[in-house]
């Protein structure tokens, strides 16, 4: 494994942060040389530390406000890998999550709608026709937070 230290740790938390923020900012912040970030960016890229940037949305104003958590019970005969990859074709599905417990996947859907969100849980029921939960968000206090990074050492 890796063995991070603190200046690999402070640079993910800065493009945690925002991953648009300048090598050059990040640098100053830290006392290094941009080259320095720029290094260890690429190093943390290629050992698959950092696999790439995201762009947070707000899905209310792009037109899909409606949120689920959908606990899904997979079809027993089949792997939970096979029935992941055929959910991932209905493009509301944000995530979908292996899980122990009572049910098999958790998906993270989302809808323009309640009617919607009825679409596409049939559609979801279509693929893993058994049992299944569906608990709709109505209120987002935090999301998509990144918890501190553990020590290694």
């Amino acid at each position: 494994m890796f063995a991070m230290d603190d200046l690999d740790r402070r640079i993910i938390a800065s493009l945690v942060q925002d991953g648009r923020t300048p090598y050059s900012r990040i640098a100053e912040e830290n006392g290094v040389a941009t080259t320095t970030v720029h290094q260890r960016v690429r190093r943390l890229t290629e050992r698959g530390i950092i696999t790439g940037t995201r762009v947070v949305v707000d899905w209310e104003a792009v037109g899909l406000p409606v949120t689920a958590l959908v606990s899904v019970e997979a079809p027993g005969e089949r792997p939970l890998a096979d029935v992941a990859d055929e959910i991932s074709a209905i493009p509301f599905v944000q995530n979908c999550y292996a899980v122990t417990g009572e049910f098999d996947l958790l998906l993270t859907v989302r809808a323009r709608s309640s009617d919607h969100l009825g679409d596409l849980l049939e559609d979801v029921r279509g693929i893993a026709p058994g049992r299944s939960r569906t608990l709709v968000v109505l209120a987002t206090y935090f999301e998509g937070r990144t918890p501190n990074l553990p020590d290694r050492d």
